[in-house]
């Protein structure tokens, strides 16, 4: 396949390029380095400079390349931020989506696979959520990849689209060679911040909350590696290239296992032998209790096999990764 990998010099494109590439795909990275790097960038990968909220760009660079697939990473994702400003997430991850759809519709591609999120269902009460369970996102994010999705249906019934929707739970860890991981500085992520503190960098955690209606009154969460994330997005792509008719079906991307803040905290003390130093916050606006992926679905239709499914080494990577580049 000629895929085009938009965000691909980010976290999970990153990773997800360099799987592509090791299966024999050909890969043309497109990104703006808002927040990738060139050094995440894989040897035999062709790339591209440019936002995705170019009007003539992607069309070209789809045409010249003969691309077959696209692969939407490029987006912002930090949920406080996109509380406070929210107009730059609709206007960078919605229309970023719909321009890109347009110019798939202008150059003929017509097989797509979006970066979605477990965002989209909100504050859920249940258990497990499902990919059929009502949409009710809480925060700009998660609007903004919802009005995404629903572009992507809309478009679908025309007979012009044919697409696949990974909705992420939480994505940490790094390859399994610590070349690539996490690289933004600013991220919000609890497990990222985590070793922040183990690391010297910060004095204590915030933990935003620990009056929730959960067992322990934190948060609970569904985190999944990201070289397993990476892995369900090769077997869609495939999925996808192959399929004959139609298949626009979307899939939650998790472990199934939900774990809370004062979990991971203690993930971390196991690991290194000492208390991780925390403090309460209020609770921040736009965090969901508890989300936790059902994901029956992926695993049968896809056959997905995940490899990496355990807390304490989805938490070891992570801090492996982050001792390495801090140290470099």
């Amino acid at each position: 396949m000629n895929i085009l990998v938009t965000g691909g010099a980010g976290y999970i494109g990153s990773v997800v390029s360099h799987q592509l590439i090791e299966k024999g795909h050909k890969v043309i990275v497109y990104d703006n380095f808002s927040t990738g790097y060139k050094e995440a960038l894989h040897q035999n990968c062709k790339f591209v400079l440019g936002d995705v909220r170019d009007r003539e760009l992607p069309a070209r660079v789809m045409r010249d390349n003969k691309v077959d697939l696209v692969l939407h990473f490029a987006a912002k994702l930090n949920v406080p931020e996109s509380i406070i400003n929210p107009l730059d997430y609709y206007d960078n991850n919605f229309l970023g989506t719909l321009n890109l759809l347009q110019c798939c519709e202008r150059s003929g591609v017509s097989k797509f696979i979006f970066s979605s999120t477990a965002a989209v269902y909100g504050d859920t009460q249940k258990k497990l959520v499902s990919e059929d369970d009502d949409l009710k996102p809480i925060n700009p994010y998660g609007e903004s990849k919802f009005f995404s999705e629903r572009a992507l249906f809309s478009q679908s019934k025309t007979n012009k689209m044919n697409f696949i929707s990974l909705r992420y739970f939480n994505v940490s860890g790094a390859s399994n060679d610590l070349s690539l991981g996490q690289r933004s500085l600013g991220s919000f992520n609890l497990i990222k911040n985590l070793c922040d503190v183990v690391l010297g960098y910060k004095e204590q955690l915030e933990v935003f909350g620990a009056d929730f209606p959960t067992p322990d009154g934190f948060g609970v969460r569904d985190y999944i590696h990201v070289e397993d994330l990476a892995a369900a997005h090769v077997v869609a792509a495939e999925k996808l290239y192959d399929s004959q008719g139609l298949v626009n079906e979307v899939y939650n991307c998790g472990y199934g296992k939900g774990y809370s803040v004062k979990e991971v905290i203690d993930a971390f003390s196991r690991i290194t032998g000492k208390a991780v130093p925390y403090t309460i916050r209020p609770r921040r606006a736009g965090d969901p209790a508890a989300v936790v992926a059902d994901v029956s679905k992926i695993k049968a239709e896809l056959s997905w096999k995940p490899q990496n499914e355990d807390l304490y080494k989805i938490c070891e990577s992570t801090l492996n990764w982050f001792k390495k580049t801090r140290n470099a």
